[in-house]
């Protein structure tokens, strides 16, 4: 076999396949016999047909099926022969018999990008005072003074605030969205944001026994897709108005959460947590800025078919949450970011092999002992729980990452926040 390897533009190269006619002869006869031996020809045994009316009757896909066996294998070879790491399958530019019964072919494959150093010098960090503004603690302490809040029933105007109780009966509906004209003992909380503002608005000031025509028009992001963009009117009769009563915020309050035993600890409880929160997002900031500025300090030039693997995972992925969204908006919204995710990928993986970085057998054990207390399970069943859900082989990847990432944070200058 005969292999010749032109580099065109970018990562593309063509290789230029000849394949000897001894060899392609040689299967060819041996695909016609096996045609032989499966032939029933009228007039003959089965398998005794002269070769003469093999080659008339099946000579064509033989030669074609030869083809085909050949390319496969072959292919393969001249890769190895060429020490090609490609990245995607071959693409077939040319295939033909020359005049001496050789088989020539050229096949195109994308390859990956030659690392040399990778660079990292003058990288850039900033750190930032982690602060908890009261309104945000205050926040939280609404929650768990609502989450424990009791109703009561009371004799007045429905409020702003209150939790009614209402016999909804369809009067307009005019994509016949709703399976049912009356729905009983619909309970709506005026006081929670994510009530239907229509709601909120119009249903204020009735009283028990009184009802009012409600206007509902759903966004066209609303949670039932059913739902989402239609315009329903709702007669809305109110059988019962409560009044939520809030608890005070104080040790017993606390208690009843069993997350702390005074309120003075809930609340210090609270502003940890929310500071451990806003650590994590700046912690996430710096890790993407690092990796774009090491994306930017090392523009590797990456394989189209890799992007357009991930951008067709992405697409996927994408409709499923958000059916209806064209795939070329996808495309074009996420094409940069496929790029510069391929190329951290290499990049930190050469990085580990340049500055000597590696993932001990203590490091991954670590890992999944922590795994383990956060899941309340045994480092055994961790252990096959990850092997189940296919995670096991992503964790020493994972970890290799972070401790890249941690040798480029102690590199990085830090720099004032702007």
């Amino acid at each position: 076999m005969k292999v010749e390897l032109t580099e065109k533009q970018d990562l593309k190269r063509e290789l230029n396949i000849q394949v000897p006619a001894e060899q392609v002869e040689s299967e060819i006869n041996r695909k016609l016999n096996d045609f032989r031996k499966q032939s029933t020809i009228k007039g003959f045994r089965k398998g005794k047909a002269p070769m003469t009316m093999i080659k008339s009757l099946y000579g064509d896909e033989a030669r074609a099926e030869v083809a085909d066996e050949l390319i496969k294998s072959t292919l393969n070879d001249a890769v190895k022969e060429k020490e090609l790491k490609i990245a995607g399958p071959p693409t077939l530019t040319k295939l033909d018999f020359n005049d001496a019964g050789d088989l020539v072919y050229s096949a195109e494959v994308e390859v990956f990008p030659e690392l040399g150093t990778i660079v990292f010098d003058g990288l850039e960090k900033t750190e930032s005072t982690i602060e908890v503004p009261d309104e945000e603690l205050e926040e939280i302490i609404g929650f768990y003074r609502q989450r424990y809040s009791e109703l009561r029933e009371v004799n007045r105007p429905l409020g702003d605030t209150d939790v009614a109780l209402l016999d909804l009966s369809k009067v307009d509906d005019p994509k016949g969205i709703m399976p049912k004209d009356k729905y009983e003992d619909v309970e709506i909380d005026l006081g929670k944001t994510i009530t239907i503002k229509e709601f909120k608005e119009q249903l204020p000031g009735l009283k028990v026994g009184e009802s009012k025509d409600v206007k509902v028009s759903y966004p066209d992001d609303y949670g039932d897709e059913n739902l989402a963009g239609v315009t329903i009117v709702y007669n809305a009769l109110v059988k019962k108005i409560q009044e939520r009563l809030l608890p005070d915020f104080n040790d017993s309050l606390a208690k009843r959460t069993g997350q702390a035993e005074t309120a003075l600890e809930l609340r210090m409880n609270i502003r940890k947590e929310l500071e451990n929160e806003k650590k994590d997002v700046a912690k996430n900031q710096l890790r993407g800025e690092i990796i774009r500025q090491m994306c930017d300090k090392n523009p590797i030039p990456i394989p189209d078919s890799l992007t357009e693997e991930y951008l067709e995972a992405m697409v996927k992925d994408y409709q499923q949450q958000f059916p209806g969204t064209p795939e070329e908006e996808i495309r074009k919204n996420y094409r940069e970011n496929a790029v510069n995710s391929i190329r951290w990928n290499l990049l930190y993986h050469k990085l580990a092999e340049q500055e000597n970085i590696e993932v001990s057998a203590a490091d991954t054990e670590n890992w999944i002992n922590g795994f383990a207390k956060a899941n309340n399970v045994t480092p055994e069943q961790a252990k096959e729980a990850l092997s189940k859900s296919g995670r096991a082989s992503s964790i020493r990847d994972s970890l290799l990452e972070q401790k890249v990432l941690d040798f480029l944070f102690e590199k990085a200058r830090t720099v004032e926040t702007k």
